[in-house]
């Protein structure tokens, strides 16, 4: 597991404790359930934990594995 997935799920554990398990292949709409505002407080989340600014709307980011790839592209884009 990538340090940026296992981030990204023990996040995602604090801060949605009732769900249960999950993985790379958890679907952040169908699995997680998360309505509109909590996929952008997640999204807010994620940016500031992990230094960086994400663009989800045109990746079709449904997994958190893809979304752990979108913020491994997105740190490799700021160090540049």
């Amino acid at each position: 597991m990538s340090e940026t997935l296992d981030g990204l799920l023990r996040l995602v554990r604090e801060r949605f404790p009732r769900v249960g398990e999950i993985d790379s292949q958890t679907r952040i709409v169908a699995d997680l359930a998360l309505d509109s505002i909590q996929q952008i407080d997640l999204l807010v989340e994620l940016e500031n934990h992990f230094a960086i600014a994400l663009e989800l709307e045109d990746d079709g980011v449904d997994t958190l594995g893809e979304l752990a790839a979108c913020i491994d592209r997105a740190r490799s884009a700021s160090r540049v």
